[in-house]
């Protein structure tokens, strides 16, 4: 009975020393909280149009911006588009005073860029003994029209409000919290919160462009004609595709005066967008660290 009782103090020491060394985190809550760590400040965290006043008439102590998660911005806007790639006209005819293949010298009969079909006449005809053959030059795809540059993406922020701790009682919906150390460090227990009094967004979206033209299909049927009104047409008819070019040979004793086109088939192209990347970056300014207690911290008596 004498050895269990000298026994006994060592025992309860044992005890004592193994709960002051326990770090089990759910041990830290039940823990009463430091004499000193008091709550001096109220938090709220939410939508900004839902932000409580601060109670007793006073003023928030700090207002700002909580950036959302911790991956980061999106480095991306919506996407871009393209319009599609008309069929074009061709706007010149080469007439050569060889038959097909022609020679080395050829006259340009041109129509004009923005060419729509319609007849147009010659400045000055071409006699027949100076055009045995034509070479009929190809429709083409125009380039894409892009949208329109879209905005950056919405920057992801929680609305904070920080009141003074003050107060004869509890605001609703805040909750209590301390300011962090120099370092901005919390202490164990106690959750760290970082936020902004403001977020400059500095950012933009690149332009968005179009690439190259691709696919579709256009063939276009380029009439030559031995009179100014386009009515006494020289040649049979050659229909030309996209990346074609035709020759015939000329046998008509008008004068080539004139010429007119249309599109016998028309498939618009497309094209490909171009990402929109976010310029720019996003400035947090006046930062602020604060640091919440757990509800049983602060529940505990």
């Amino acid at each position: 009975m004498e050895a269990f009782l000298m026994r006994r103090p060592m025992l309860l020491f044992a005890s004592a020393m193994a709960l002051l060394g326990c770090e089990d985190e759910w041990f830290v809550p039940l823990l009463a909280p430091p004499a000193d760590s008091a709550p001096v400040l109220w938090m709220w965290v939410g939508a900004e149009d839902d932000a409580p006043p601060c109670i007793d008439g006073q003023p928030p102590k700090w207002e700002g911006w909580m950036p959302e998660g911790s991956e980061g911005l999106p480095d991306t806007c919506d996407a871009c588009e393209c319009g599609p790639a008309a069929c074009e006209l061709p706007s010149t005819v080469m007439a050569n005073a060889m038959t097909c293949p022609g020679g080395s010298t050829s006259i340009a009969l041109d129509a004009g860029a923005g060419w729509d079909g319609t007849c147009a006449a010659l400045p000055s005809p071409v006699q027949p003994d100076d055009v045995a053959s034509v070479v009929y030059e190809p429709p083409t795809l125009s380039p894409c029209t892009p949208s329109a540059t879209p905005e950056p993406p919405p920057v992801p922020a929680t609305f904070v409000r920080v009141c003074a701790g003050n107060t004869a009682q509890e605001p609703p919906g805040f909750i209590p919290c301390m300011q962090a150390s120099s370092e901005g460090i919390c202490r164990k227990g106690l959750t760290r919160h970082e936020f902004f009094e403001q977020l400059v967004d500095n950012r933009a979206c690149a332009p968005c462009e179009c690439g190259p033209p691709a696919g579709g299909k256009c063939v276009a049927d380029v009439g030559l004609y031995g009179d100014s009104a386009c009515s006494d047409r020289m040649d049979a008819g050659l229909p030309v595709g996209l990346g074609e070019t035709a020759c015939a040979d000329v046998t008509s004793p008008l004068p080539l005066s004139a010429m007119r086109a249309t599109l016998v088939e028309e498939e618009p192209g497309a094209c490909a967008p171009s990402v929109a990347a976010v310029l720019g970056t996003l400035e947090r300014r006046e930062p602020h660290i604060v640091c919440s207690y757990s509800e049983i911290w602060w529940r505990t008596p």
